[in-house]
């Protein structure tokens, strides 16, 4: 019988036994294949019946494909930080396994259909198998997802029913059981470390409260279903790699949720990221609708269509739908142990939430077995490049290496990469040799294109109704953040217009490498300009080393070429040992511009000796680490000083910010946070006072301002507003954002006296918005959106920055500017009409935030504070900001005025 005969008679027993109300989602039973081991067998506890950690995840799928070679295939796809292996598992028929490389071959075929007959693709479509790729464990304390997936894996193997093998006739199944090795560890461990006699639902027992950071993220503290187009972290470089093996037609990411919650599954929430087409949508209330018949049958609650929006592109299943996939999120009311009780005095178990994300895995292999054909001709439609024809240009100029490593992440990620060979004209503008074209008429081109416009607007009408809602005070109806411009991000030149690029060379290797480490020969001194990531890494390691480094804090020219504030500078005379050799081997490591000069003459700006060149130090920085920081807020920040400069820091609990220990540092860096005056020691804001006054540079972000600014600490002169009340309605708002319509917000009114107040009479529903209005509310919450700051070229902390540079603010803090005779607002918000980048800005929020400070410096007694409104560290993916980031920690230091220690 040939093959497919063989396919159309399994999944005419499939269909049969599902319109005759078969259940093929069940636990191990007497009909499994005793050659195929248990969980029990190789770990000893059964399913859903413990906690597996992540040696038991591993050392199960060894076991599982070591009773099915021929079935199977085990593959490790990447280590986590703390070197534990990440694997997936290939499960499908032995004939098809045996051929896996063939398969493979096809896939990519279709994924890339370019120059390819109809014959061809047809029969791709009619031959090869709907890849069904199942991740688990992202978010390393949703526990039972990988403890499902492990269920889900032993079924497709043990199952002796007819059903079953018609499923993998059908299909070729991916199971990734956990994406996150490392949170999962810390969160069994916690567990463990609590575990009593039975266990303990209540929401307050301590072996379901997890500790600051909780489990939740990996070992830098990145959520990892946030990193997909950012890949910052070596797991989810991996699995994008894996992914890209395989070219799945299905990405389901499986997730927990709140214990007082049901289960979720698609279709996901409004608003829909405007790069994905209707078939895809209709694809999802596909799978939607057949799991809601299967927990139908079960007697399991569900809800669809809330919160899970499918907008960001670094989601577990948005990027995969960017890529042709019908990419899902399940989500299980967690019980964030064995047992969790609910608000209701429910309680739902750890089995519960294997039980109820192994049958949703089963509903959805069911269902893309039936529809194999039409998920094919579906993936094939949007692979064909059948989108907006634009061509995205980045420059090779101004900081190449951040170019470079731009076009070097899109070409990672699967999005075809072109080079300029030569210099030309492009888009209207000229352009160096080295540019990259990027069109999105190609296999990619939806991710390409949501990745690099400038803004991906959902609908107006979405957004008239969230203005609508925060009118009255309810909640956004917006899960992440609304822009991710990936060149506004890393802060490089993007063009775009209408061009064939057919003609240019693929970028296949990666970019070129810098330039030659040092330019010249000199017998004086070398210069490393400053604004590039190269120079900061450079100087990072120079410090490390502990060569003398020296920087100019105002610009200076020798002859055709202007240096700007910043500029390294290593004397080559006074040394103790001549530095040729370590400059030019932290310049080939580093990749930054090393020019030799001959003499310290500058022609125009400050000499070598002026007061303005000063010695940088190498700090020694302190991370706040602990309640109340924000978790990944605190994991990016050293995320982005260890591993993007290369510097290292040490965390510090926040309990301990009361000790005398902290004099060991000269920079504390308290991270975006609630409640610091709550979580601190009661004299750590006295000890603070006294360390900044000794000569410490402390800086602070977001939340930790209003703590820094209180009356309690002192330490800064700006205070959070409140809503700003409302112009007198003569003139319309500003337009939001790019491509939305403008709408309305309210504003605060003053607070009344007590007792009986004069009558009032409300003609209109506007008299009866104001009179409801909260008196003294905070700005609405803001979900991330990319605003312009404008610089202050005067200062130090903006040295090698542009004038004007994106930065993404998100949160309800609006600041006042410092008074002059207290510092200087060396960042500031743009004018309102210019504020906005990419996103969404609410109406009522917009003219509020312009002019605002986005960086304050105050220097207080012999140090300073560094006042970060937004986090120049967002999710390690700005870029942009890296240059602030080292200005501030590496170069800050060096501009207060420390007490010498004594002799």
């Amino acid at each position: 019988m040939g093959r497919l005969h063989r396919r159309a008679l399994a999944l005419l027993l499939l269909v049969a036994a599902l319109a005759a109300g078969g259940d093929l989602g069940a636990w191990p039973g007497g009909d499994d294949d005793p050659a195929i081991p248990t969980l029990t067998a190789v770990i000893g506890h059964d399913f859903g019946a413990d906690l597996s950690d992540p040696d038991d995840i591993a050392r199960y799928l060894a076991a599982l494909h070591q009773a099915a070679p021929a079935r199977t295939r085990l593959v490790e796809y990447a280590r986590s930080w703390q070197g534990r292996p990440l694997h997936y598992l290939v499960i499908g028929s032995a004939e098809r396994i045996a051929r896996l490389d063939d398969v493979q071959a096809g896939l990519q075929r279709l994924a890339d259909p370019r120059g390819a007959g109809s014959a061809e693709l047809e029969g791709l479509v009619e031959t090869l198998p709907a890849v069904v790729w199942l991740a688990h464990g992202v978010h390393g304390n949703e526990v039972t997802s990988s403890d499902a997936a492990l269920l889900t894996a032993y079924h497709l193997l043990a199952s002796r029913r007819p059903e079953t093998a018609a499923l993998l006739d059908s299909l070729l199944v991916v199971v990734d059981p956990l994406q996150n090795p490392d949170g999962r560890a810390r969160f069994v461990h916690h567990y463990r470390s609590h575990q009593g006699l039975v266990p303990q639902p209540s929401p307050i027992a301590a072996e379901r409260v997890e500790p600051w950071p909780s489990g939740r993220t990996n070992h830098y503290l990145f959520d990892m279903n946030r990193d997909w187009f950012a890949q910052t972290q070596p797991e989810t470089r991996g699995r994008a790699a894996a992914f890209l093996a395989y070219r799945p037609h299905v990405y389901a990411d499986v997730h927990e949720m709140g214990t007082d919650r049901t289960y979720y599954f698609p279709p996901p929430a409004q608003p829909w990221n405007p790069y994905l087409n209707e078939r895809q949508n209709a694809a999802v209330e596909r799978f939607g609708r057949a799991m809601a018949e299967r927990f139908d049958r079960r007697g399991f609650r569900y809800f669809t269509r809330e919160d899970y929006d499918a907008y960001y592109p670094g989601y577990g299943d948005t990027w995969p739908t960017l890529h042709g996939a019908a990419g899902m999120t399940f989500e299980m009311a967690s019980p964030r142990g064995l047992l969790g009780q609910r608000s209701d005095g429910s309680v739902v178990s750890y089995r519960d939430g294997v039980d109820r994300h192994f049958t949703a895995s089963l509903a959805t292999l069911e269902a893309a077995a039936a529809d194999r054909a039409r998920l094919l001709e579906d993936f094939l439609a949007m692979r064909r490049a059948s989108g907006p024809d634009t061509t995205y240009v980045l420059p090779r100029r101004g900081d190449a290496g951040r170019v470079d490593k731009l076009a070097d992440l899109l070409r990672r990620q699967g999005i075809e990469v072109r080079r300029l060979p030569d210099a030309g004209r492009v888009c209207g503008e000229s352009v160096p040799a080295g540019s990259y074209l990027v069109s999105t008429q190609q296999p990619a081109g939806p991710l390409a294109g949501t990745l690099l416009a400038a803004d991906s607007p959902a609908r107006a009408e979405f957004w008239a109704e969230q203005e609508r809602r925060l009118a009255r005070h309810l909640p956004a109806q917006v899960y992440d953040v609304v822009a991710w411009s990936l060149p506004l991000l890393f802060d490089v030149e993007s063009l775009s217009c209408r061009l064939s690029v057919a003609s240019y060379p693929l970028m296949d290797a990666p970019p070129p490498g810098p330039p030659a480490p040092v330019t010249g020969s000199t017998t004086v001194a070398y210069l490393v300009p400053w604004g590039a990531q190269a120079a900061t890494r450079f100087l990072a390691a120079a410090l490390r080393e502990g060569l003398p480094v020296f920087f100019t804090t105002r610009p200076f020219s020798r002859g055709e070429r202007r240096f700007p504030g910043g500029t390294l500078i290593v004397r080559r005379a006074g040394e103790p040992a001549d530095p040729a050799a370590r400059v030019a081997a932290l310049a080939a490591a580093s990749g930054a511009e090393v020019v030799a000069v001959d003499g310290t003459w500058a022609d125009a700006g400050v000499d070598f000796g002026s007061d303005h060149v000063r010695r940088a130090r190498a700090p020694r920085i302190a991370l706040a680490w602990g309640e109340p920081a924000t978790v990944t807020d605190t994991g990016a920040l050293r995320y982005a000083v260890e591993r993007k400069l290369g510097y290292p820091l040490t965390p510090v609990r926040t309990a301990d910010l009361a000790s005398p220990w902290l004099d060991q540092f000269d920079v504390l860096v308290l991270p975006d946070g609630d409640d610091y005056a709550k979580a601190l020691p009661a004299d750590a804001g006295d000890n603070l006072g006294r360390w900044v006054r000794r000569g410490g540079t402390l800086v602070g972000i977001g939340g930790a301002l209003a703590y820094l600014g209180s009356e309690a600490v002192g330490l800064l002169a700006s205070r959070p507003e409140l809503r700003a009340a409302p112009d007198s309605g003569d003139t319309e708002p500003p337009d939001a954002g790019p491509g939305v319509a403008a709408g309305s917000g309210s504003g605060a009114a003053a607070p009344e006296e007590d007792g009986p107040v004069p009558g009032t009479i409300l003609a209109t529903e506007a008299d009866l918005d104001r009179a409801v209005a909260a008196k003294e509310a905070a700005p609405p919450e803001i979900p991330g959106v990319l605003l312009q700051a404008v610089t202050d070229d005067d200062h130090w902390l903006a040295m090698g920055l542009p004038a004007r540079l994106p930065i993404m603010f998100s949160g309800a803090r609006v600041f006042t500017p410092l008074p002059l005779d207290k510092g200087t607002n060396a960042l500031r918000f743009a004018a309102a009409e210019r504020l906005v980048l990419a996103g969404y800005l609410w109406t009522s929020v917009r003219p509020q935030l312009a002019f605002k400070p986005a960086a304050m410096v105050q220097p207080e007694g012999r140090g300073q504070v560094i006042a970060f409104v937004a986090d120049p560290a967002f999710r390690g993916v700005m870029d942009g900001l890296d240059v602030l980031l080292a200005n501030a920690l590496l170069l800050g230091p060096a501009m207060a005025s420390p007490v010498p220690p004594a002799p």
